[in-house]
């Protein structure tokens, strides 16, 4: 028995520094600061300070964190083929990169922490989208204060429709059912040189109603395209292209609507471009009746 205490000494005293009063002082590594994610549910259509918008809710524990300032840092992303993240304009919801983001500061005053209800609101307004359908992600991460990722916690996917404003209401259940869309590229018109955009469709409960089949142009990344020319924009200053529809029957049916775009409307910089065209029906004030495809293209300047 003897031994074995000799032997724990010597151990211990191989661990130990002298402090200023010749004590030891042994060192100990903390523990690296982590989350451990539970569980996320979210609230729709909630009103707070006048807006309307939707309230996110988590549950999750943090460890090694005690007295650290750290925030919760929700990103938004498309949710399809070509992803990216969402991006701001207007730098109120914002990331350092520009993009579409929403922070809460947290201080955990234990350790383990449990934090069972923690709220997140965020105003449908600052997804700065155009009127239409979207398939997208929050990213949803624990960040240093300082800038840089602690923990991962998870990814959550939701349906966004934008309408425009006001909102249109019918007695109808109208809406569009895709049918093709496809493209004729170098075609001249006018004396200009650019694409025709062709898209076959159903509108159903739509007679006598007046709507628009919009096209509007993103780059890979989810950013819009911007314009300025008249006929070649939405009231948001993006690059799109519409045309005036008021169906004859309650079941339209429209094999070849085409559009034609002039590449010259596309300010974009020398090179080889990976753009994406949206399809979408909507009221002549922009709230959307459906979303028929969002189409992937090359353009070289």
């Amino acid at each position: 028995m003897k031994k074995i205490i000799s032997f724990l000494l010597f151990s211990l005293a191989t661990v130990a520094v002298a402090n200023a009063k010749g004590l030891p002082k042994f060192l100990f590594t903390a523990p690296e600061p982590r989350a451990t994610f539970d569980k996320i549910w979210v609230d729709y259509d909630i009103t707070e300070e006048g807006q309307k918008g939707m309230r996110i809710h988590l549950k999750f524990s943090a460890y090694g964190m005690k007295d650290m300032d750290a925030y919760i840092a929700v990103y938004f992303e498309y949710n399809d083929e070509v992803g990216g993240y969402v991006k701001d304009k207007n730098q109120k919801f914002n990331s350092t990169a520009g993009d579409a983001a929403l922070y809460k500061a947290i201080k955990p005053a234990y350790d383990p922490a449990d934090y069972n209800d923690l709220q997140l609101f965020m105003p449908y307004n600052e997804l700065d989208l155009e009127p239409g359908e979207y398939d997208i992600t929050m990213d949803i991460k624990v960040i240093y204060k300082e800038g840089g990722v602690l923990s991962k916690l998870t990814k959550y996917d939701f349906e966004y429709t934008k309408p425009g404003s006001p909102t249109i209401v019918t007695d109808t259940w109208a809406t569009a059912v895709f049918g093709d869309l496809w493209v004729d590229y170098d075609v001249t018109e006018n004396n200009k040189k650019g694409m025709r955009v062709h898209v076959k469709c159903t509108l159903k409960d739509l007679k006598g109603i007046e709507c628009y089949l919009g096209l509007y142009f993103q780059k890979k990344n989810g950013e819009w395209l911007k314009n300025s020319t008249t006929g070649f924009k939405s009231t948001t200053g993006n690059l799109a292209v519409f045309q005036l529809l008021k169906p004859n029957y309650d079941e339209a049916d429209y094999n070849d609507l085409n559009l034609f775009i002039p590449y010259s409307e596309f300010t974009l910089s020398t090179g080889r471009h990976d753009l994406k065209i949206k399809a979408d029906i909507i009221y002549p004030n922009g709230d959307i009746i459906k979303h028929l495809k969002t189409h992937d293209f090359w353009f070289e300047k």
